[in-house]
């Protein structure tokens, strides 16, 4: 290398070095990030928000007429044509998840039943898709408002609703389930599709997996099954 050409590739060097980054780069930006979420917030509500409910609105027309209480009134499992569109779901041909599908389907169901001025309608989706699991639609509103009252995040929440789980519970007086229950159950639901009720998971997930991994998860599965032969041992 000559000595001109080191002396230019050193004075491109500062040359880059002294670029004006923005004011914004240099010294955090209140009012720019205030915008920003501003403006990010209301794509989100425009792309997502309408696709959940267009998306949710036609399953819920086509597989059941258009009426909540036969989505409500049976397993959707048993839906012989709603599972054969749920299997072709995370492919290219069809490149949305099972649970996006599945949460535009309840999220439809469940809107249907409520008024057009109601709360509920007014939340983000992620916040509507937290409140799915309140079946009553008055209790809905009523969460509904709090969230809005609140500004409660995404995972205030999620709490919000797991609360309201344990109050219906202990006005039930049902006990407490014990903890090989809750913990079989806790098991059983992260490996479970909860519209079909099949396993969450597929052979083209594994296939996106390097061996390292597959061998990971081999392991890990080993040892649960083991765990779940020494479960059925002491249950009898």
């Amino acid at each position: 290398m000559t000595k001109t050409t080191s002396l230019a590739k050193r004075a491109e060097a500062m040359a880059a070095e002294m670029v004006d980054l923005p004011a914004s780069a240099e010294k955090a930006d209140e009012a720019l990030i205030d915008r920003a979420v501003a403006h990010i917030r209301e794509v989100v509500a425009r792309t997502v928000s309408r696709g959940l409910d267009d998306i949710g609105t036609y399953l819920l027309r086509e597989f059941y007429d258009n009426d909540p209480e036969l989505y409500f009134s049976r397993s959707t499992s048993k839906h012989a044509s709603l599972n054969m569109l749920i299997e072709r779901c995370e492919s290219l041909e069809l490149p949305v998840s099972r649970t996006f599908l599945g949460n535009a389907l309840r999220l439809a169901a469940v809107t249907k039943q409520l008024p057009r001025a109601s709360t509920f309608r007014q939340l983000p989706p992620s916040h509507r898709v937290e409140l799915l699991r309140v079946r009553e639609p008055e209790k809905l509103e009523q969460l509904a408002s709090k969230v809005v009252e609140g500004g409660l995040s995404v995972q205030k929440v999620r709490m919000l609703v797991q609360e309201e789980h344990g109050k219906e519970a202990s006005g039930s007086g049902r006990k407490r389930s014990p903890e090989i229950l809750r913990a079989a159950e806790a098991c059983l639901r992260v490996l479970r599709n909860e519209e079909t009720g099949r396993l969450l998971f597929r052979r083209s997930d594994v296939a996106k997996m390097s061996d390292e991994q597959r061998a990971k998860v081999d392991a890990v599965v080993t040892s649960l099954e083991k765990r779940v032969a020494e479960l059925r041992r002491i249950l009898g």
